[in-house]
């Protein structure tokens, strides 16, 4: 027996101590799926942007008709740790969020590790605090491209400071309407994505990856809301102010609805504006799927997964989010014609 789900017994992780699977726990795995491949994505991106004309169809990969037949470009490793450290960001920010959000989580989620017991406050936020510097030392002196000039380390400290601000006292950005929504899209959506494209290219030289990130920094403005349905007891008695705490249910439901399909107005105006590829006009179609996660949002959205942490509308939220990520990279990366 193996616990792989959060809300399975912690009798599951027999295979590894309990502390261990508490700590892995505690950065939650699943979220980390979206700065992975937004990583890597943005970050394949940036570097055609700066190699428009490879050698091979293949980034980082060079083919040989003699030993070794395959080998890789460096950028290739600088990619991987570029992603790897906005991973470690996600997972120091998840961190130190569980220790703020502790007495929260002992009413709406006492399967968590610090409200069940496996993991305290202390070892969390020196989790947290191990990982910020690391990430931070990373960032500033990653082995990049000389077009980057810098920026990625930039970046990823105003996503630290940001997620800080959401998370910790006096600020707590958390607990206020709206301000808390805007502040994950713009640290997790905008400039997420715009520091992976740093860890190659330029982004002040081409206002395609501020357009990609704004498309997900609007999406996640509402699409966010999602956690927030299952969570109204805890952050109503706390103070925190969500859409659903303020608003109720319904009305929550109906001011997040629009955020699942208007970020693909933008895209259709970076397509007339000649900054996006025609071929990401596909990419449109996922309108269609957001538009019936919005539906769904007014019926489904504070019934709890049996396995996931939040409700169905939170899962196809980062589903969403992840195809979005993937669509644009492989559009782009795969037409080399560089337009914006």
């Amino acid at each position: 027996m193996v616990r792989i789900w959060g809300k399975e017994s912690w009798d599951k992780a027999m295979y590894m101590p309990k502390k261990l699977r508490g700590f892995i726990d505690l950065i939650r795995p699943f979220t980390l799926l979206a700065p992975l491949i937004g990583g890597i994505c943005g970050g394949l991106m940036g570097w055609v942007s700066v190699n428009p004309y490879p050698e091979t169809p293949l980034p980082f990969l060079y083919i040989n008709d003699h030993f070794p037949f395959i080998q890789y470009h460096k950028g290739f490793l600088v990619l991987l740790i570029g992603a790897a450290t906005l991973v470690m960001l996600n997972g120091a920010s998840n961190a130190l969020n569980a220790v703020y959000d502790a007495e929260i989580d002992e009413i709406n989620k006492p399967y968590r590790p610090i409200p069940s017991g496996i993991v305290t406050k202390d070892e969390a936020r020196t989790i947290a605090w191990i990982l910020y510097p690391l990430v931070l030392f990373r960032a500033m002196f990653l082995d990049r491209e000389e077009d980057a000039s810098g920026y990625f380390g930039i970046f990823v400290l105003l996503i630290m400071l940001i997620t800080i601000a959401y998370s910790t006292r006096p600020l707590r950005l958390k607990k206020r309407l709206w301000v808390s929504n805007i502040t994950i899209a713009f640290a997790r959506g905008l400039l997420g994505f715009v520091a992976a494209w740093s860890i190659f290219g330029n982004p002040f030289t081409s206002a395609v990856p501020w357009l990609i990130g704004s498309v997900m920094m609007i999406f996640l403005i509402g699409a966010i809301t999602s956690k927030d349905f299952t969570d109204i007891m805890g952050d109503k008695i706390h103070g925190i102010r969500t859409l659903p705490v303020v608003y109720g249910v319904r009305k929550a439901a109906i001011f997040s609805g629009p955020f699942f399909v208007a970020p693909f107005g933008l895209v259709l105006l970076g397509l007339m504006a000649g900054v996006l590829k025609f071929a990401m006009f596909w990419l449109v179609l996922l309108a269609i799927w957001g538009a019936i996660i919005a539906i769904l949002m007014q019926t489904v959205a504070t019934k709890e997964e049996k396995m996931f942490e939040n409700s169905f509308v939170w899962v196809n939220m980062y589903l969403i989010l992840l195809a979005l990520q993937i669509f644009f990279c492989a559009t782009y990366v795969f037409d080399f014609e560089i337009l914006g």
